[in-house]
C-alpha cells in the first residue's frame, strides 16, 4: 500500500473489523463498515486529522452499521451499499439486530451499487464486486492500485461467512468466492470483517471453499 493508510479498530457485540482507510497525502478517509462505538472511531479520526468523505458497506447486518448514523450526523458523510441490500437497512429484523441482541439499528444509504460499479474517493478508483451468499446483497470493494480488498463477511482467513441468516445462500457464497475472490491477482489482501487479514493467494490453498471446488466442482 503505497497511497493509502488503514487503521483498523475491531468494535462492538460481534468483534467486527471497521477500517478507517485514508489517503496520506490529502488526508481525505472513508469508513468501512463502522460498526459500534462511533466515539472510538471519531477519535481515531480527529487524532490522525482526518477528513471523512463516506462509509462503505459490505452488507446490512446490524454489526457493520450500528455507528452510521452518529458518523454521518457529525461529518455529513455519503452511505453506499449493494441495491440488494438496501432493504435490511430499515428492517432491524432483517438485519438481525433484533434477534441478536434485542434491539435494532435502522440507517439509510445515498447510493445503492451494482455489480462492476466504480466510486472515485481517496483519489482512488473503488470497484465495488457483487459477492451475494452471506446475505443478497453483499459485497467487496476493491482497490485494485493498492492490492486491496474489504471482503466483509463473504470470506474471512481460511473460512467463509455464515449462510444461515436472512438473504444467505450457501451455493451462491461458494460460486462467489471461487469466481470473484480468488481470481483476483494472488498477492491482493484482503481485509474482512472479522478475524485477520489475509491474501488471496492464501485463501486459494487453505480456505474450504476452495478445497471444496477442487474436489467436488461448481456448478456455474
Amino acid at each position: 500500500m503505497d497511497k493509502l493508510g488503514i487503521y483498523v479498530l475491531t468494535l462492538g457485540p460481534v468483534q467486527t473489523n471497521v477500517y478507517v482507510t485514508y489517503n496520506k497525502e490529502t488526508l481525505e478517509c472513508l469508513i468501512v463498515d463502522p460498526s459500534a462505538e462511533a466515539k472510538a472511531i471519531i477519535k481515531v479520526i480527529d487524532e490522525n486529522k482526518l477528513k471523512p468523505s463516506a462509509i462503505l458497506l459490505t452488507h446490512g447486518h446490524f454489526d457493520h452499521i450500528m455507528a452510521v448514523n452518529d458518523l454521518v450526523e457529525k461529518y455529513h458523510l455519503k452511505v453506499y451499499i449493494s441495491k440488494n441490500d438496501d432493504e435490511m437497512l430499515g428492517d432491524s429484523y432483517k438485519s438481525g439486530g433484533r434477534s441478536f441482541i434485542g434491539h435494532g439499528y435502522v440507517t439509510k444509504a445515498d447510493f445503492l451499487l451494482n455489480d462492476g460499479d466504480v466510486i472515485r474517493l481517496l483519489d482512488e478508483d473503488i470497484k465495488f464486486i457483487a459477492t451475494p451468499g452471506h446475505t443478497k446483497g453483499s459485497g467487496c470493494y476493491y482497490i485494485e492500485s493498492e492490492k486491496i480488498l474489504f471482503s466483509g463477511d463473504t470470506v474471512f482467513r481460511e473460512d467463509c461467512g455464515r449462510t444461515d441468516l436472512y438473504g444467505g445462500d450457501n451455493p451462491a457464497i461458494i460460486r462467489s468466492i471461487y469466481d470473484k475472490v480468488l481470481t483476483l491477482p494472488e498477492d491482493v489482501n484482503i481485509l474482512p470483517g472479522h478475524m485477520d487479514m489475509t491474501t488471496v493467494g492464501h485463501e486459494k490453498k487453505y480456505n474450504p471453499v476452495a478445497i471444496y471446488v477442487e474436489k467436488h466442482g461448481i456448478d456455474r
